[in-house]
């Protein structure tokens, strides 16, 4: 994966973030020149530009030659990077991270992709030779037989997984999982004209945390609550704790659904998890979702975690959310999508 790019000379770089020239402040000593990063990472130049340009980093100076040199801390923190990319992870969801998070993700590799039903499968190699138009058809057929809660708990989800995971070890291009997220979604969003709220529908913020991306996740997991009778109100994916807690007061919502699945580790799932915690009002409940509850060292105070959607529901009746009755649907999806 990768985006072709003229190598630069000393006289004319190609077309990437603009570099400003130095502040007269500029630290350069110590600093290398492009060629050695390449020749001590293992890195492409072709892969630096274009971090930069989609990421903002690296952040190279300039030499008084106008070329491109990096700091010894970023050269440090790419060899991070390398490392990870090696262990299976893509550049999306480690290139952005500090440090302190990178360190924490070390030795956390990708596992071998399970065998997948047939069904999926079938998704998967349809989006792998870009044939749109078939797969949107496959699910939508999907969907008619399985009905929504079977589609979207057996089908939609593990199928999401499945396109990430070989996103992350390289077998399909990022431009894909973006593109199936995108109809997906489209799709998700036609069923949810078909549903019909009840006056005791219960209001709750759902939300992922910084860098964690997955949007489909949440809108799967947002048109499941919704069937149960529970409104979301959803601010999106990569939402930061203090705005989620702000959302959370300013709404007067029942409870905080955080969704966690996506390039994280046990240590930083954890951190995320307390600095929200200790945000949120103490007697408005939290429940943390995906694969993060896996991960996480030792429970969290004050903390509910739900590995999956049967979870959630559970520990929302533990807390007494649950609407009396759940959402009515209208139109010509079969009944096996209510309630189960």
């Amino acid at each position: 994966m990768g985006i072709l790019i003229k190598a630069p000379t000393r006289h004319r770089d190609p077309v990437v973030a603009p570099v400003e020239a130095n502040d007269a402040s500029a630290d350069t000593s110590g600093a290398l020149h492009i060629r050695e990063v390449v020749r001590i990472t293992g890195l492409r130049r072709e892969q630096l530009y274009m971090w930069q340009r989609r990421y903002g980093f690296p952040a190279p100076l300039r030499d008084p030659f106008g070329d491109r040199v990096y700091p010894p801390d970023q050269v440090a923190r790419l060899k991070l990077i390398k490392q990870l990319l090696s262990e299976g992870w893509r550049a999306g969801a480690v290139v952005p991270l500090a440090d302190s998070a990178l360190q924490s993700m070390l030795g956390l590799t990708a596992s071998e992709p399970a065998p997948l039903p047939s069904e999926i499968e079938t998704a998967v190699g349809l989006l792998a030779q870009h044939r749109v138009g078939e797969l949107v058809n496959h699910l939508s057929k999907l969907l008619v037989g399985q009905g929504l809660r079977k589609f979207l708990e057996q089908t939609l989800i593990p199928l999401n997984e499945a396109v990430h995971e070989r996103v992350v070890r390289g077998e399909m291009q990022n431009f894909q999982e973006l593109r199936f997220a995108d109809l997906a979604q489209r799709l998700l969003r036609d069923v949810t004209r078909l549903v019909r709220p009840t006056r005791d529908a219960r209001q709750i913020l759902l939300a992922t945390p910084p860098n964690d991306p997955n949007q489909l996740g949440l809108a799967i997991l947002e048109l499941l609550l919704f069937t149960e009778g529970i409104n979301c109100l959803t601010l999106g994916a990569g939402v930061p704790a203090q705005e989620i807690a702000g959302a959370a007061k300013a709404y007067k919502v029942h409870l905080v659904v955080l969704l966690f699945d996506r390039g994280i580790s046990g240590k930083i799932a954890g951190q995320e998890i307390r600095g929200l915690r200790s945000a949120l009002p103490a007697d408005l409940p939290l429940i943390v979702s995906g694969r993060a509850v896996n991960l996480l060292a030792k429970p969290i105070a004050s903390v509910r975690t739900a590995a999956d959607f049967s979870s959630v529901m559970g520990t929302m009746r533990e807390l007494g959310v649950l609407p009396l009755t759940p959402m009515s649907l209208v139109g010509m999806l079969p009944e096996t999508q209510s309630r189960a």
